[in-house]
């Protein structure tokens, strides 16, 4: 890639952006640059902060979404990391095959840490494992009594949707 941006291409038919440097800023990003060299060579004053707002924002999304979907009509082919993935090939089935690939070379060289690691990544991409991690820190619950946990789990449980059923246990506890 070049570091001169190309013309913007925007056809007849596109809604482009009112404001000419949003529009070269989404064309830019639809080109490769990143989001500060975009944001800079779009004309606004480089900032790393301003350049990820910018391209979050609402207008420009929108924007993205349709100069991709216009390339992708034209060329027939997909925009953005589907198209990296597609050219590439890649798909869940084929990295399962490699997963279980580097599994048996592993097991064969009796490397068995390497073989549990090949093993866990399958299981991640076949959806049979869910990683998971803890947020929050160490004590973070300590400051309430065991019924405000037990009654924000509960309500917790409830804004989820989950259904919950009183156990006997604590209708037992609540008795004595």
């Amino acid at each position: 890639m070049t570091d001169q941006p190309k013309k913007p291409n925007v056809s007849a038919a596109s809604t482009a952006l009112p404001n000419h440097r949003r529009e070269l800023f989404a064309q830019l990003l639809v080109q490769g640059f990143t989001a500060v060299d975009a944001y800079e060579k779009a004309g606004y004053k480089r900032h790393s902060g301003n350049a990820c707002i910018l391209s979050k924002h609402p207008e420009v999304e929108a924007r993205l979404e349709e100069i991709r979907g216009e390339l992708a009509a034209a060329t027939g082919l997909p925009v953005g990391t589907n198209a990296i993935a597609a050219r590439a090939k890649v798909t869940a089935e084929s990295l399962i095959e490699k997963a279980q690939a580097i599994q048996r070379g592993a097991y064969d060289s009796r490397q068995f840490g390497a073989c549990v690691s090949a093993l866990k990544e399958e299981g991640v991409l076949s959806g049979h494992r869910i990683e998971r991690s803890e947020i929050g820190g160490p004590g973070e619950f300590d400051h309430m009594s065991d019924e405000e946990l037990r009654q924000s789990i509960i309500n917790e449980a409830r804004e989820l949707g989950f259904i919950l059923v009183e156990s006997r246990r604590s209708t037992e506890g609540n008795s004595s």
